[in-house]
């Protein structure tokens, strides 16, 4: 298939799949319940081919949904059209994409229920599989179960239809995915190499959850569980983790903030980044006089706005479960010095530097005997940063000058729990 139709064809069945229509416009059947048992979009590498179709109880006609479908429709029509779907349910038993004899990908399983112009209450996979060649390599690559509740593109329907994309508030209840795992080749690493040239990807789970007022977010979660990249022993990437002492890299996400329209604050309750051997990286953050339109208007009004939010105040948190460690005895070993001897001397600069680059602020011999403590025992690390006489607009910041910055702020520091004063 040529670019010059792949294109059009790709986007057509994006557009109509996510929506739950495709089916209809392809029947004979002049009610709303409609069965096909195979659909082919495309031909060769590039097909699409559809199996096990059901579809119940749409709003638009036959010939409507075959004007959604069609090449020579406009993409203002199209996009009328889709705009103003409605349809009880629709599912596919099996999507393959690619051409059987090499490998596709397929998914099974797609439903969506309760499609009611650009809103879908919820749609479900039940997984997907293959082994598509990549580089003239087979790859391989399988899904868990996806669910995603309460879909709202409506707002984007309406904005292509006026012509402007910036009023566009898509939104997403729930959403929670069973995982993944992919492998393909490093095109860097011959596959001849000791181990092979495989990079391996797998995600344990995604989940996130959203509560919306009036179409703006005020508060969520979410989570992404192990997250683990495997690199090729031979490769760049593998000989740098090795040397670092991890086999692979096994990461984690966390979330959780609300929004209080009435107060205009928001609050990051957590957003941790976390790692197996390794640690994490936590942030807690209040920010104020945030109007609505940060969250909920188009980026130009956004972008306004986001000058007159205040910082009231922001904690970093570490923990360390080896990377301090390992990234350590990494430098010691490239100076040619035992880590205890390295970690004794990053404990000292960091007790008689500190205070010098905070600028001699009285707080700054504090936040530099905690450094020196985490160095030392390197086990937890807060900082604490708040402003001197309340929250400090975005506007009061003169990144020209960190030091009026610093004067301006009041940074305290826990090493291990226990912070000296």
């Amino acid at each position: 298939m040529n670019s010059s139709r792949q294109t059009p064809i790709m986007l057509r069945f994006a557009l109509v799949a996510a929506l739950g229509v495709l089916p209809v416009g392809l029947a004979n059947a002049q009610s709303n319940d409609v069965r096909i048992d195979s659909l082919k979009i495309g031909d060769g590498a590039d097909v699409v081919e559809l199996k096990g179709v059901a579809f119940t109880g749409s709003n638009l006609s036959r010939d409507e949904v075959g004007a959604l479908l069609a090449p020579e429709t406009s993409a203002d029509q199209r996009t009328a059209l889709a705009a103003r779907l409605k349809a009880a349910s629709a599912s596919i038993a099996e999507i393959v994409l690619g051409d059987r004899a090499k490998g596709p990908l397929t998914f099974t399983g797609l439903r969506a229920e309760n499609i009611d112009q650009g809103k879908i209450r919820r749609l479900t996979l039940a997984g997907g599989e293959g082994g598509p060649t990549i580089g003239g390599e087979a790859g391989s690559f399988r899904s868990g179960a996806l669910t995603i509740d309460e879909i709202d593109v409506s707002s984007v329907l309406t904005s292509l239809v006026k012509g402007s994309i910036m009023a566009a508030k898509p939104t997403v209840a729930r959403l929670s995915w069973n995982g993944f795992e992919a492998s393909f080749p490093d095109k860097d690493t011959p596959s001849s190499a000791p181990g092979g040239n495989l990079i391996n990807i797998r995600l344990g789970a995604l989940d996130s959850q959203s509560v919306y007022e009036g179409g703006a977010f005020t508060k969520g979660t979410g989570a992404i569980r192990n997250l683990v990249v495997e690199f090729p022993k031979a490769s760049e990437a593998g000989k740098m983790l090795a040397e670092a002492g991890y086999e692979r890299l096994d990461l984690s996400m966390t979330s959780s903030a609300a929004f209080n329209p009435a107060k205009k604050s928001l609050m990051i309750d957590d957003l941790t980044i976390s790692g197996v051997g390794m640690g994490s990286f936590g942030l807690r953050a209040e920010l104020g006089n945030i109007d609505p339109t940060l969250l909920t208007g188009d980026p130009m009004m956004a972008f306004a706005t986001l000058m007159s939010v205040e910082l009231a105040s922001t904690e970093l948190i570490i923990t360390n479960d080896g990377l301090f460690n390992k990234g350590l005895a990494m430098v010691a070993k490239e100076q040619g010095k035992k880590p205890e001897q390295l970690q004794q001397e990053a404990s000292s600069m960091a007790t008689q530097f500190t205070p010098m680059l905070l600028g001699g602020d009285p707080s700054s011999l504090q936040i530099a005997a905690a450094l020196g403590a985490f160095i030392r025992d390197p086990k937890s690390l807060s900082v604490m940063v708040r402003g001197k006489t309340g929250p400090l607009k975005v506007t009061d910041l003169d990144f020209d000058q960190p030091m009026m910055i610093l004067q301006k702020l009041e940074i305290t520091a826990a090493a291990n729990g226990v912070a000296k004063r």
